[in-house]
């Protein structure tokens, strides 16, 4: 609902209903948000590119997540998937995208993660496992007492060409598998910095029915590299404008389910995937090279 109503990734909620968010917890949020389906609840939202502050209406509908999804072929050569969140059934459906598009003659890989925030850690280390080695560092937690790393299980799956698209809204478990690939030489990183999120909280429960939420450890990447507060640069870096990716998605959106999605003032050409094209240019290079050798 969010996404077809116009929100967009960064945008601030100043206030529901006429009322400010000032001071809420993260559940009086959410249960402000909450609502049945098909009743409506009005938003103000401070937008920081460009900086406005607006309205929007939502209505409520009960959301069914994709976890991956748009797994196509992009022509005969390369192939292209999404992963919208991490959760226990991420890694094993991911592997079976890639089974199928392995089938229409998969030679390279698109993986996109982009305005991923990220989830579950042991996720993040089973979609990693897909295209690392046995005994491989996936990524390694650092607090004051000790320290834990988590390494790859089994024998990559998938040792094809790899390219994976990354921006600002690619964040926690989206950053570690990002960076485990980066760092092992796995796959070129295309887009624009990570958000860096990498840390790991601890609720304590108080006396008085609260609770103190405090972070007890950072995530590093193979070669030692601190997630959180910094993020993973791209090895190849191309900017997109947050709304130009917004555009993006209602326009695929709009070309998957006419009608779906309110009418937009078509556009002169049909807007062009800044990230996607550079990371198909790159992976085109590579397979040419690979078959001339």
């Amino acid at each position: 609902p969010g996404f077809r109503a116009g929100l967009l990734s960064g945008d601030r909620i100043v206030q529901v209903d006429g009322e400010s968010t000032e001071g809420l917890d993260l559940q009086d949020a959410v249960d402000r948000l909450r609502g049945e389906p098909g009743t409506k609840v009005v938003l103000t939202i401070d937008r920081p590119d460009p900086e406005e502050t607006i309205e929007v209406e939502i209505i409520r509908a009960d959301i069914q997540v994709p976890v991956v999804k748009d797994t196509r072929m992009l022509d005969d050569r390369i192939g292209y998937t999404r992963i919208v969140t991490f959760n226990e059934q991420t890694a094993a459906l991911l592997e079976r995208e890639l089974s199928e598009l392995s089938g229409q003659g998969m030679q390279a890989l698109i993986l996109d993660l982009r305005n991923n925030p990220g989830g579950l850690l042991n996720a993040a280390i089973d979609v990693a496992d897909i295209f690392l080695d046995r005994r491989e560092v996936i990524v390694s937690t650092q607090s004051r007492e000790d320290e834990q790393t988590f390494r790859a299980r089994s024998r990559a799956a998938y040792k094809l060409p790899l390219a994976i698209l990354v921006n600002g809204g690619s964040a926690s478990a989206s950053e570690i598998v990002a960076g485990a690939l980066q760092d092992h030489h796995r796959a070129v990183l295309v887009g624009e910095k990570t958000f860096g999120k990498g840390s790991v909280q601890s609720v304590l429960p108080l006396k008085d029915g609260s609770a103190l939420r405090l972070t007890t450890a950072r995530y590093y990447t193979p070669s030692n590299r601190a997630i959180h507060d910094k993020g993973i640069e791209p090895d190849i870096v191309v900017p997109m404008p947050p709304t130009d990716w917004y555009l993006l998605m209602m326009q695929r959106e709009r070309e998957k389910n006419p009608g779906a999605l309110p009418d937009a003032e078509p556009a002169v050409e049909p807007l062009r995937d800044p990230h996607m094209d550079r990371a198909r240019e790159m992976l085109d290079g590579i397979l040419t090279f690979m078959a001339r050798q």
